[in-house]
């Protein structure tokens, strides 16, 4: 409960918005996608990539859990008022919900979502099992290694770690207990999994943070999605920077997953966003972007992905 007291405190700081940075902010003009990705921010660590009426959803989590709930170790639940909510911006038929690892912030919602939607879960057995016990009917337990095509996606299934909070990863034990879990400490971190996703051309890296540990494949990307909540992702960054060649780096989990999306966004009290935007600079491995809420932002394909630089718009 320390990590959870300390959470609550700094969590009460002023937190910066997206305003000292509108330049990074990328975004398309409104219309149907083009022949091309496109990339929709949820929040904490969601998105939503579309290609061809077809659309792939990563960690979707709307009801954002109060921190009091949390901290007190209360019932957390769905909402679903918010979740209705953002289902207004997401394809009415996903092919599938990818799911990094089980902890509230990217698990509570998919099993209502699943209903919803009609999509398959792609998650760690321990996930798998934690969605099916809160309701999901189904899903497809995965382990680093293995690769899944459905529709126009490759998605390959990659070893992960998570960050650590004041010193251990927040709510982790070796295996779930049983029953329905209610409290966030229920939705365990279990085994956490990144994943490298092809479509149209082009590749998509995405995980939640990790440690120096574990980086990335040497594999040359056009847009690596990495978690950044932490330190313990901070200092990795470098690394996976090197392997991976990103064109594009857009640095997530960095809003306060406390307050609710209609607040609009808001950088969460534990991130470091200069610090990135330095660390970024100095490596000169792609270009850094940032996206707001529901902004949808089309991702630019390269004739030589390694080699060409990005041109994109920012609003």
């Amino acid at each position: 409960m320390r990590f959870l007291l300390l959470l609550t405190l700094t969590t009460n700081a002023f937190g910066a918005g997206l305003g000292s940075y509108v330049h990074l902010v990328v975004a398309d003009s409104p219309g149907p996608p083009r022949n091309g990705v496109r990339v929709t921010y949820l929040g904490t660590n969601g998105y939503q990539f579309e290609f061809k009426g077809h659309a792939l959803l990563v960690d979707p989590y709307f009801s954002r859990v109060d921190l009091l709930s949390v901290a007190l170790g209360s019932r957390i639940q769905p909402n679903a008022s918010r979740i209705n909510d953002g289902l207004r911006y997401l394809a009415s038929n996903p092919d599938a919900i990818l799911v990094t690892h089980g902890h509230f912030d990217h698990l509570l919602d998919v099993p209502t979502i699943m209903a919803k939607t009609r999509a398959r879960l792609i998650a760690s057995g321990s996930s798998v099992d934690l969605a099916r016990r809160a309701g999901a009917a189904s899903g497809d337990a995965v382990r680093p290694g293995y690769v899944r095509q459905i529709g126009p996606w490759k998605i390959r299934v990659l070893p992960a770690t998570h960050d650590r909070l004041f010193g251990q990863v927040p709510f982790d034990r070796p295996a779930p207990q049983a029953g329905v879990p209610r409290r966030a400490a229920d939705w365990i971190c279990g085994e956490p999994l990144a994943f490298l996703i092809e479509v149209n051309g082009q590749r998509i890296y995405i995980d939640s943070g990790g440690t120096p540990a574990q980086l990335p494949p040497n594999e040359c990307v056009d847009l690596a999605i990495l978690g950044m909540a932490l330190p313990d992702s901070r200092a990795r960054l470098a690394g996976a920077l090197e392997r991976l060649q990103p064109r594009y780096i857009l640095p997530s989990h960095q809003d306060d997953f406390f307050r609710p999306l209609s607040a609009g966004f808001q950088f969460g009290p534990l991130t470091d966003f200069a610090r990135v935007q330095r660390e970024c600079a100095q490596q000169n491995r792609g270009r850094l972007i940032l996206l707001n809420y529901f902004r949808p932002w089309m991702l630019p394909k390269a004739a030589n992905p390694k080699f060409q630089k990005p041109n994109l718009k920012t609003s």
